[in-house]
């Protein structure tokens, strides 16, 4: 039970400090506003390049979107709890304490499996001309998406460490990310050796799964699971590093 009452602590200071929480009402824009108005602008540009699969970009758009919202609230925390001086003791004592890390980012998958939710349901409403199994596969794919949201988020808060601007790798992933993976033009129209880097970087065989019903749940949860557990040791060495960097004196805002 301690294991269960630390994680839900660490859950409940990652909600107040990065949600906004004590305001109803800016919740309920972030998490049913913004992602409504994600679709349409997705929708609309998709349109206007007259794609012809535009609820492919629709649910592709709001499982990235959700993606990286996870990964956001697990980055941000890492770096309010740096500037806390928690995340030091944490690498001290356990750098596997699963309680922490749990707990860190499960506001994120919480928030986001509401945002991920209205996406995939304001493309359904938004548009009409396909059928709910479409909706139905996308909604199915949504927790593939936040697990590798989970170990992106680890992946860029370590690799934030080590960096001056700890919000550098978060920002570049979540901007950069959209365009890698295909949301909007698919990574098969892609040259063949841009093709095969979209397909291996996160979400890349979520989004492909979006059309592609080839390609089974399972499947594309085991390589999600693969590719997100190196994030995860990536991340984690990251932070082991900052953290050795510190007390052998170099600078570092940790």
């Amino acid at each position: 039970m301690s294991w269960v009452h630390r994680m839900l602590t660490v859950a409940n200071v990652s909600w107040r400090s990065s949600m906004p929480a004590g305001r109803p009402l800016a919740l309920l824009v972030s998490l049913v506003v913004v992602p409504i108005l994600d679709v349409a602008c997705q929708l609309m540009l998709g349109g206007s390049l007259n794609s012809p699969a535009l609820a492919r970009i629709g649910y592709a758009g709001g499982l990235v979107t959700a993606a990286c919202q996870v990964a956001t609230v697990m980055a941000s925390g890492m770096t309010m709890d740096r500037e806390e001086g928690i995340i030091p003791q944490v690498l001290i004592r356990r750098p596997m304490d699963l309680a922490y890390w749990i707990g860190l980012g499960l506001p994120g998958v919480v928030a986001a499996s509401v945002t991920g939710l209205v996406a995939l349901a304001g493309t359904l409403v938004l548009n009409v001309g396909h059928g709910p199994s479409d909706f139905l596969r996308a909604l199915s794919l949504l927790p593939t998406a936040l697990f590798a949201g989970l170990a992106l988020g680890l992946l860029v808060g370590g690799l934030g460490l080590l960096t001056a601007d700890s919000f550098a790798p978060l920002n570049a992933v979540t901007v950069l990310l959209p365009v890698a993976v295909g949301v909007v033009v698919p990574a098969e129209a892609y040259p063949v050796p841009l093709r095969w880097f979209a397909t291996n970087l996160p979400l890349g065989v979520t989004i492909q799964a979006v059309e592609d019903y080839g390609l089974s749940w399972t499947a594309v949860l085991l390589a999600e699971v693969i590719r997100g557990l190196v994030e995860i040791a990536i991340g984690l060495a990251a932070s082991v590093a900052a953290l050795r960097r510190i007390r052998s004196g170099a600078y570092l805002r940790l």
